[in-house]
């Protein structure tokens, strides 16, 4: 499993280092608050709600999670104010990347976004360049309970047919879980769907997925790596996507 997958991510936001789930908490402060604009309230802000089930995933502190709603609800007057926007870009290899940021100096982002991408064999592209090669759709992940073996691939047989009854889209059965795809405005729906089931996702939101995956050439996967791990390590960076497979 690469490092840079969301699988990999997910477990790593999981008791890792301290100065990792700092950086960690940062980001989900950030993306509470801007979910929060819309409203307060876990119960009927349906994205607040997500990004707060997947701050308890990463053990955020209560209180951490209380002050960043309060910021997005205006609560707190003193917070700073924070801007989203989502860049496209260029990286080694021919591959594509839609970058999601949230910052308070839309400046300074995109400053250092574009260092990185030159630093590692890439460019940022105008508004379009790469979008075209994605998809928004809904994405719900579901960690298998069973270890691998027969009595697995029963079960995840058994559990693709109930989530087909959900409504999903497209799923994907994989080492680590089971992936849901779902149309952008169906997401909701078919989350609360698969939570009656008794199942409790580990993430689910929406994600931009590429149309087609492309293979870089092994020359390119070092600067490729080395551009994931960047944006990683960017505070303002809240996720990436990308088209390459690795």
């Amino acid at each position: 499993m690469s490092r840079h997958s969301k699988w990999s991510k997910i477990k790593n936001q999981k008791g890792g280092a301290d100065q990792k789930r700092a950086a960690v908490f940062t980001k989900l402060s950030r993306m509470i608050t801007i979910a929060a604009r819309a409203g307060g309230d876990p119960v009927s802000n349906f994205k607040l709600r997500m990004i707060i089930d997947q701050a308890k995933s990463a053990e955020m502190p209560k209180d951490t999670i209380e002050r960043a709603i309060a910021k997005g609800t205006g609560a707190d007057k003193e917070s700073t104010q924070l801007i989203e926007e989502t860049y496209e870009g260029f990286g080694p290899g021919g591959t594509a990347f839609m970058v999601e940021i949230v910052t308070d100096n839309k400046n300074r982002t995109y400053q250092e976004l574009r260092m990185a991408f030159s630093d590692h064999g890439g460019n940022l592209g105008g508004s379009g360049s790469v979008a075209r090669m994605f998809e928004r759709r809904g994405v719900i992940r579901i960690a298998t309970p069973l270890p691998a073996g027969e009595g697995r691939v029963r079960a995840d047989q058994e559990l693709e047919l109930k989530l087909i009854d959900t409504g999903a889209d497209d799923i994907v059965i994989e080492d680590e879980g089971i992936t849901v795809y779902t149309k952008s405005d169906e997401l909701k729906t078919v989350e609360e769907k698969i939570r009656a089931l008794g199942l409790t996702p580990e993430s689910a939101g929406l994600e931009w997925i590429a149309k087609e995956k492309i293979t870089p050439a092994e020359s390119s996967r070092g600067q490729l790596e080395a551009l994931q791990d960047a944006l990683d390590e960017m505070e303002d960076v809240s996720e990436y996507y990308t088209n390459a497979g690795l």
